[in-house]
């Protein structure tokens, strides 16, 4: 049985009246609202490289929260 349906925010509504059973499996397919072509997927993230401060060997290193986000961009 296919079922023609639109989710309202809270629930998912039958375009049009039909008795459904009390309990049964479903298979649900998510479609574009406006026809169109699905969202494009998100890139693919880049692995961190570690250490993600490099020291020289001969100073102890204590970065702050902010100089530990900065090395992670790049900056």
């Amino acid at each position: 049985m296919t079922v023609r349906a639109h989710y309202d925010g809270r629930v998912i509504v039958p375009d049009e009246p039909v008795d459904l059973p009390v309990n049964a499996p479903l298979d649900l397919d998510i479609k574009p609202a406006n026809g169109g072509q699905p969202a494009a997927p998100k890139p693919v993230r880049k692995r961190v490289e570690l250490p993600l401060i490099r020291g020289d060997g001969k100073h102890i290193i204590n970065p702050t929260p902010q100089e530990l986000d900065a090395s992670l961009w790049g900056d």
